[in-house]
């Protein structure tokens, strides 16, 4: 009996947390949410428009809508982010030539929402590649006053730093 309570009082008192993935196409936002949701990385192919993944993790349900990096689809990049709990930010660290474009595309992002930003570091497994200060340099993060930030380190595809993303998620049900 203990245990169907506890089990029923868990399903009313869960925690939901809606959150956006962006991030230019091949940053490794499929993969991601790949580990965030069975521990392992999958092979993905290109977001097409939006995938949409339910994943539960103690009495927390991350709802997560990973949205297609490509040109086409960053414009409705801001349709998604309003409202959520979170937007999580993904940039290959390096894929040098794409930082210009990530710069941009998160500043038009930030102008449009409130929502705190967990911005992802990933590929760290790869060389040679930006580290945390010079990508917080080369996007200007210092710049941002009017929503609150983060920087994570990741490799998706190597599952670093993904239990890290997993727990700061967990930590932000909780305020």
């Amino acid at each position: 009996m203990g245990a169907l309570l506890s089990s029923l009082l868990a399903r009313f008192y869960e925690k939901k947390i809606d959150l956006v993935i962006v991030g230019l196409e091949n940053s490794g936002k499929s993969t991601l949410l790949s580990v965030l949701a069975t521990g392992q990385p999958v092979e993905t192919v290109p977001t097409i428009g939006l995938s949409v993944k339910v994943v539960r993790k103690n009495s927390v349900t991350l709802k997560c809508w990973d949205i297609g990096g490509q040109k086409k689809y960053r414009q409705e990049w801001s349709r998604y982010t309003s409202g959520c709990d979170v937007i999580l930010f993904v940039v290959d660290v390096s894929d040098f030539d794409k930082i210009p474009v990530a710069k941009e595309e998160l500043k038009k992002l930030v102008s449009l929402t409130t929502t705190p930003l967990l911005i992802l570091a990933n590929k760290i497994d790869l060389s040679p590649r930006l580290t945390e200060a010079e990508l917080v340099d080369q996007l200007a993060l210092d710049d941002i006053q009017t929503i609150p930030w983060i920087v994570m380190p990741t490799s998706a595809i190597n599952c670093v730093g993904v239990e890290s993303v997993m727990e700061w998620l967990l930590e932000q049900s909780k305020a």
